[in-house]
């Protein structure tokens, strides 16, 4: 027999279970810009956090699949940026984080992206604390190739552009560009996957085309009450084969290595 302290215990744990939200705290020392890309669903666009503001929930719907990207020094419609707008195009440098709450129900799949370049630091986590988390704190390093506009921060151009003129039609032209057939690696992705490995720098970095090197740069998880930090100040190394060995002796279900 099903109580009601039973019933209200389920109730809670199918609340718990379903739990779907996408929230951004940014820790950064500048204010910044979200704009927001969206294949399927809706998300709140255009939203300006302050520097240190934290707990802002994008509203996202059960569906929503697209990108947040970042930009800094922009007025409050995103009309005039320092960096990232208002293009969007890698003409000069954001960072970018994905989500795909759309294709597997319940779960998500997420990366950063730095192919058009980097402003801000990354973290990606889930309330499950076994999903993947993924950040990038290449602006802590100070030694980017192609340093960007933004004074206030150590921004960097598209890995796909040697110099700021290669970036001044965007970072994927529609004619190709520095990245090859604007899906392998351009002239600085080297610097971009060494010292973060896990983020995309280049197209192809997760090698579904064949390109290398084939990269741990997206990850489907089973818990969709996701937080997305500005500036953690940190960066993950981590490997499918290691993050799978830790998985496996934790009793949980095991990501097997492509190799």
């Amino acid at each position: 027999m099903l109580t009601s302290t039973r019933f209200a215990s389920l109730a809670a744990f199918v609340a718990v279970a379903s739990a779907q939200s996408l929230i951004v705290d940014n820790l950064c020392s500048v204010d910044v810009f979200l704009f927001t890309q969206t294949s399927f669903g809706s998300i709140s666009n255009d939203v300006t956090l302050a520097a240190g503001q934290t707990g802002h929930n994008m509203g996202i719907s059960s569906n929503w699949d697209g990108a947040i990207s970042v930009g800094t020094g922009c007025n409050s419609a995103g009309s005039v940026c320092t960096t990232g707008g208002p293009t969007w195009d890698g003409v000069t440098p954001y960072s970018r984080a994905e989500f795909n709450f759309y294709a597997v129900p319940g779960s998500v799949t997420y990366d950063i992206s730095l192919i058009y370049g980097f402003n801000v630091g990354m973290k990606i986590t889930s309330a499950e604390a076994s999903c993947a988390q993924f950040s990038c704190g290449l602006g802590e390093l100070n030694n980017c190739p192609v340093p960007g506009p933004d004074p206030n921060l150590n921004d960097c151009y598209s890995p796909c552009c040697s110099s700021v003129e290669e970036c001044a039609g965007g970072a994927l032209p529609a004619g190709g560009g520095g990245c090859v057939n604007n899906a392998g690696p351009g002239p600085n992705s080297p610097y971009y996957y060494n010292n973060c490995p896990n983020a995309y720098a280049f197209p192809d970095n997760d090698g579904a085309a064949g390109y290398s090197p084939a990269d741990y740069v997206d990850y489907t998880c089973n818990n969709a009450d996701i937080t997305l930090t500005l500036c953690p100040g940190s960066t993950s190394h981590l490997t499918r084969r290691a993050f799978s060995e830790v998985k496996g002796k934790r009793g949980l279900d095991i990501v097997h290595d492509e190799a």
